[in-house]
C-alpha cells in the first residue's frame, strides 16, 4: 500500500490491475498449481451494518454478526456481503523448495465492483489510514460483477467482461488445484470470495458450509483459531503471531533445530530505521512525596512502566491510535517481553544464589548490553542508523511502516491483502514445523468473532444439500477446464 506523504519501505508483492490481469493470469494460475497451500486475505467495504439510512429500510437487528446462533450469525454476514464489495484480495502461494522450504508468490489483486454497493465509512477510513489508495483502485481496480450465476452480467465493454472473467478464474484455479486454503479469521474472507466469484451466497448457512467442503476438499486453515488452541494465553492477531513465529524460526534454526526458509520471488534492497517506528521515549519519573527509599522507589518504577502500549500489545489496537505515546511496533513489544519474562524468571533465582551472585549477574547483563545493544535501548537512541533490512538470502519481511514528517509515528501499516496474505501463510508453515500432525485435527474450524471456543465447522451434515449456486458453478469450472489447456508446473526458479 501506498501512502501519501509517509516514508514507505517497498513491500514484495506483484500488483495485479486491470491493466496487467491479462498478461499476468496464466503465472497466477501456474503458481496456484504448483503450490504446496495458498494463503488468503482480503479487503472489503464493511463487516457490518451500522447507522444506515432510513430510506434503505434495513432491519438491522436482523444484521448482527456478532450473533450467538449460527443460522443468525451468518444471515447477517450473508446480507453485508451480498450489499457490500471487495476492493482487493491477496493471494500468497507457498511453493515447495525442499524441506520445510518454500518459494513464495504474492500478488494484490485490486478490485472494483461494478454492482451499486454499500460503503461503510469505518471500514473505508481504516483503508485510507493504512495506506489503501482509493484512487488507484478507482481508476486501475480490477472491474467485476459479483453474484450472478453461472456467468458474469454482460456489460457494454468488452474489456470489464475479460477482466471480471479473469479474476474469476482465478477462484477457478483454486478450486481445481485442490489444496489447502489458509486464513485467519477468515469467515468474512470466505463468504466475500464466495459472493464476489463464485456465485450468490446460499440461504442457509448449512448449504454455505456443504459448498465450502466441496471447494476446498483438502481443508481450510484458520491460524487465529489454530494458535488459540495450541498456544493459549499469548495475542492472536496477525501482526503479533507473524514477528513471534518470525523470532521463534530464528531461534530454532540457531539451535540446530528444523526451521523454516522462505525465498521471495523478488527481493527488494532497501534502507529503514534501525528505530523506525519507535518513539524515542524517555520515561517520566513521578515525584516522590513520601520518605522512602529513592533507590527503591526508582526500581519500583522501573518495574512498572512499560515503553509499549499495552493494550495494542494484546489486542492489535488502540483508541489513541497514532496519538498514544507509547510504542506500537510489534519486534520492539516482543523485545520488551521477552526481557522481562527473562528478568522474572532470573529474579528467584538470583535470590536464592546470594547478593554476591546478583551483583555479578548485573555486571554480566550490562557487558552483555554494550556488546550487543538491546532494541530496547536502542529505542531509546536519539541518532538511529539507517541499515539494510533486506537481502536475498534472508527471509524477508513485507512490512510496510509509516513514518510522520519527523519519523516518529509508531504505527505499522500490516493490512495491504497481499502482506495479510503473506504472513498468514508464514504463521501457518511454521505451527507446522513446530506442530506437526496437530494442525490437521484443528482444520476445518473457522474463527468466529466474539465467539473463539465456538468455530464455524465446515464439515458436510447428513441434513444438509449442496445450494444451487455450488451446482451451476462446479459444472462452469468443469466445462472450463476440458476446453482449456492444462497449465504445466514448472520448477522453481533456482537458489
Amino acid at each position: 500500500m501506498q501512502d501519501s506523504g509517509a516514508k514507505t519501505a517497498p513491500a514484495v508483492y506483484t500488483d495485479v490491475t486491470r491493466e496487467n490481469i491479462q498478461a499476468l493470469f496464466s503465472d497466477i494460475s501456474k503458481q496456484i498449481s504448483q503450490a504446496s497451500f495458498i494463503a488468503i486475505d482480503s479487503e472489503f467495504t464493511g463487516l457490518a451494518l451500522s447507522d444506515a439510512s432510513l430510506e434503505f429500510g434495513f432491519n438491522t437487528a436482523e444484521w448482527n454478526t456478532r450473533a450467538t446462533d449460527m443460522r443468525d450469525m451468518y444471515k447477517a454476514m450473508s446480507s453485508v456481503a451480498k450489499t457490500h464489495a471487495l476492493v482487493s484480495l491477496g493471494l500468497s502461494t507457498f511453493v515447495p523448495n525442499g524441506d520445510n522450504a518454500y518459494h513464495v508468490y504474492n500478488f494484490n489483486l485490486l478490485l472494483q465492483e461494478q454492482n451499486t454497493h454499500l460503503v461503510n465509512p469505518a471500514s473505508i477510513s481504516f483503508l485510507a489510514q493504512n495506506g489503501f489508495d482509493l484512487g488507484k483502485q478507482a481508476l486501475q481496480g480490477i472491474r467485476y460483477f459479483s453474484g450472478p450465476n453461472p456467468m458474469p452480467l454482460e456489460s457494454r465493454s468488452a474489456n470489464i467482461n475479460i477482466e471480471g472473467e479473469l479474476v474469476r478464474k482465478v477462484l477457478f484455479a483454486m478450486i481445481q488445484a485442490k489444496k489447502p486454503i489458509v486464513v485467519h479469521n477468515g469467515l468474512f474472507d470466505l463468504a466475500y470470495l464466495y459472493q464476489s466469484f463464485f456465485g450468490p451466497l446460499p440461504d442457509s448457512y448449512e448449504s454455505f458450509v456443504f459448498d465450502l467442503t466441496g471447494m476446498f476438499p483438502a481443508g481450510v486453515y484458520d491460524t487465529k483459531f489454530i494458535a488459540e488452541k495450541l498456544i493459549p494465553g499469548t495475542a492472536s492477531y496477525l501482526a503479533y503471531l507473524y514477528h513471534k513465529s518470525e523470532r521463534d524460526q530464528r531461534v530454532r534454526r540457531d539451535q540446530g533445530d528444523e526451521a523454516l526458509a522462505v525465498k521471495l520471488t523478488k527481493i527488494l534492497l532497501y534502507e529503514k530505521s534501525d528505530v523506525e517506528t519507535k518513539r524515542k521515549l524517555q520515561p517520566k519519573k513521578k515525584q516522590d512525596k513520601t520518605k522512602s527509599d529513592p533507590k527503591r522507589t526508582e526500581e519500583v518504577e522501573k518495574k512498572q512502566y512499560k515503553p509499549y502500549c499495552e493494550h495494542f500489545a494484546a489486542f492489535g489496537h488502540c483508541m489513541f491510535n497514532d496519538r498514544c505515546r507509547r510504542s506500537h511496533d510489534i519486534n520492539f513489544i516482543l523485545d520488551c517481553q521477552e526481557k522481562e519474562a527473562s528478568e522474572s524468571s532470573a529474579e528467584p533465582e538470583a535470590k536464592e544464589a546470594g547478593p554476591d551472585a546478583q551483583q555479578n549477574g548485573k555486571r554480566k547483563r550490562v557487558d552483555e548490553e554494550n556488546a550487543h545493544p538491546s532494541k530496547i535501548l536502542k529505542a531509546l537512541n536519539i541518532n538511529p542508523k539507517k541499515v539494510p533490512v533486506s537481502r536475498k538470502s534472508e527471509p524477508t519481511s513485507l512490512e510496510t511502516t509509516k513514518l510522520d514528517d519527523n519519523g516518529n509515528n509508531n504505527t505499522t501499516a500490516y493490512h495491504t491483502a497481499a502482506y495479510d496474505a503473506f504472513m498468514t501463510g508464514f504463521i501457518f508453515a511454521s505451527l507446522r514445523i513446530q506442530h506437526g500432525e496437530a494442525l490437521d485435527t484443528l482444520k476445518n474450524r473457522i474463527y468466529r468473532m466474539g465467539r473463539g471456543a465456538e468455530p464455524l465447522l465446515i464439515q458436510a451434515s447428513a441434513y444438509a444439500s449442496a445450494s444451487t449456486t455450488y451446482h451451476q458453478t462446479m459444472k462452469l469450472i468443469d466445462e472450463i477446464s476440458n476446453r482449456e489447456p492444462v497449465i504445466e508446473a514448472s520448477e522453481p526458479p533456482a537458489n
